[in-house]
């Protein structure tokens, strides 16, 4: 953690639960296939830049991958039960526009509700 919760302001209780939300919500299947398809892509670009041929086919399974996580980060910004309507088209415009990045800037931004 980067912070020591010892302190007894509450900016830095805040900053905690922030840092514990994102190291939870970059767990999420959703994000993990985005960061994957995105370290595929740049690696078949090297490989293909430096004439290796098998890099087009590492391209190939990064655009497969990439529109799978696409895909199901709008279909979990529509089903977002926990969203209000103006979020809701904010995150929709943002993972369609902006597809690797934007899907997993909402797995990494998003709050979960969990009743105990």
């Amino acid at each position: 953690m980067l912070l020591k919760r010892h302190s007894s302001r509450n900016g830095v209780f805040v900053a905690v639960s922030i840092v514990m939300a994102f190291k939870k919500n970059i767990k999420h299947p959703g994000f993990i296939i985005g960061l994957l398809s995105f370290i595929l892509f740049v690696l078949g670009v090297v490989l293909r830049g430096n004439g290796y041929v098998r890099g087009d086919v590492v391209i190939l399974s990064a655009i497969v991958l990439g529109a799978v996580h696409w895909v199901w980060s709008i279909i979990n910004v529509i089903k977002g039960y926990d969203l209000n309507p103006e979020s809701k088209i904010f995150w929709l415009i943002l993972v369609m526009l902006v597809p690797p990045v934007g899907g997993m800037l909402y797995y990494m931004m998003r709050r979960k509700n969990i009743s105990m």
